[in-house]
């Protein structure tokens, strides 16, 4: 295990504990979170370095990385991942007409699928063996790591539920705005820990998934994130559906048991509140080269 000593964001060496959590969805291991008080990021204290995270991953249930569906639940959440496909296609290219564009964390490959049949250049980076796999069934261009894709330029990037993951932050960031175009943009779609849900849920909240998840931001963080690598924060948007993903899955942490009613109920109240707030339980940010 690596010890998080200082904000990778702003370089505060004030970390200060702010909540205890464990791992709910595999081995069960009791995790610390430490806050930055500068740019209100929360992180992982001790975290597992590369090989060691691997472990954390080996799940047949952990389906963002899978195309198989069996149970109500997972149907749900591939119902909610087709329509977020159909949003974020809206959203990106409200944006920027893009020609070529890279999918960070792409899994199976459903976006970029998407997107090549609106006649968009694509390409792809995913880690994952069997969903790389998966994606190159689908006659798509995909990478095992960034490395691999040389020069490559792209007038959009995304990363959906993938920063949070990431070991080395600062050098991911510097490499995903070396390969943007002029005024490209960068997509990012990141679990918000001010949101209603996680503040009622606590430290069984489904959105620190520790140790898989490294950093817990914010929108102050992503602030912070674009003025360090000199992008520009264009926009903001909610992605609801999450909430009621979040809900259901901390319900069940915190009980013990599936309630679908009484986690819809939270996920509503969720973003209600965060209608005034801004909060929602995960948020788009457009940063722009």
């Amino acid at each position: 295990m690596q010890e998080r000593k200082i904000c990778p964001i702003c370089d505060n060496e004030v970390l200060e504990k702010q909540l205890s959590t464990t791992d709910y969805f595999g081995t069960q291991e009791s995790f610390d979170l430490v806050a930055c008080n500068q740019c209100q990021t929360l992180y992982t204290t001790l975290y597992p370095d590369l090989q060691e995270s691997i472990k954390y991953y080996k799940s047949d249930s952990y389906v963002s990385h899978g195309d198989k569906k069996g149970f109500l639940f997972d149907n749900i959440y591939a119902t909610a991942k087709w329509l977020n496909i159909h949003n974020k296609y809206k959203l990106l290219f409200k944006h920027i007409r893009s020609k070529s564009h890279l999918d960070i964390g792409c899994g199976t490959g459903d976006f970029l699928v998407y997107l090549k049949g609106h006649g968009i250049k694509t390409s792809g980076v995913e880690i994952d063996d069997s969903a790389r796999a998966i994606s190159k069934a689908k006659e798509l261009k995909v990478y095992s790591e960034l490395p691999e894709m040389n020069e490559d330029k792209f007038d959009s990037i995304s990363m959906v539920h993938v920063l949070e993951h990431i070991h080395d932050l600062k050098e991911y960031m510097r490499f995903i705005k070396e390969h943007l175009n002029k005024k490209g943009i960068l997509f990012l779609a990141l679990p918000n820990h001010q949101s209603a849900d996680a503040e009622y849920y606590k430290e069984y909240w489904a959105g620190y998934d520790v140790p898989r998840h490294l950093h817990h931001f914010s929108p102050k963080s992503i602030s912070a994130i674009a003025q360090q690598f000199g992008l520009k924060l264009v926009a903001t948007y909610p992605m609801k559906f999450d909430s009621y993903y979040a809900s259901l899955l901390s319900h069940k942490y915190k009980t013990g048991s599936t309630n679908y009613f009484k986690a819809f109920i939270q996920g509503y109240k969720s973003n209600m509140k965060a209608r005034k707030s801004g909060n929602f339980s995960s948020l788009i940010y457009i940063l722009q080269k």
